[in-house]
C-alpha cells in the first residue's frame, strides 16, 4: 500500500519541481502590456507572477517594483523576509496597484512611489 502511494505521488512531486516561475528579468517596457479595460488578471499573473498582496478577493493586486538606476528597467522585487518575519523589499521603488472588474479585466492601474 505504501509503495502504491509513493508511486502515485512521485510523478506529482516531479511535476511541481519542474514548474517555472515567470521570468523576472528587468525591462524598461515591463509594464507596457497593462491596458485598462483589455488586460486580464490571468495575463498579469503569467507576466508578473505571484503578487505581493491580494485584496477584496483578488480584485486588487499589488506588486513591488525595483528599478535599475542606470537603465530605468523595472523588475518585480523579490520578497525577502526579515528575521522578525516581516517582508523586506529593500530594492522596491514603486508599488504597482492593479484593480480588476468582476470579469477579471484590468479596470485601473497605478504606479505609486514608495521611497
Amino acid at each position: 500500500m505504501k509503495l502504491q502511494l509513493l508511486a502515485l505521488f512521485m510523478p506529482l512531486v516531479f511535476l511541481i519541481g519542474c514548474a517555472t516561475p515567470p521570468e523576472s528579468k528587468a525591462s524598461v517596457d515591463l509594464l507596457d502590456f497593462l491596458v485598462d479595460g483589455q488586460t486580464s488578471r490571468t495575463e498579469v499573473l503569467l507576466k508578473l507572477g505571484e503578487p505581493s498582496a491580494k485584496f477584496e478577493t483578488e480584485k486588487i493586486l499589488t506588486y513591488q517594483l525595483a528599478v535599475k538606476p542606470k537603465t530605468g528597467a523595472y523588475s518585480v522585487a523579490e520578497r525577502r523576509t526579515t528575521p522578525s518575519g516581516w517582508p523586506n523589499w529593500t530594492l522596491t521603488k514603486y508599488s504597482l496597484v492593479l484593480i480588476f472588474d468582476e470579469n477579471g479585466l484590468l479596470r485601473k492601474h497605478s504606479k505609486v512611489q514608495v521611497n
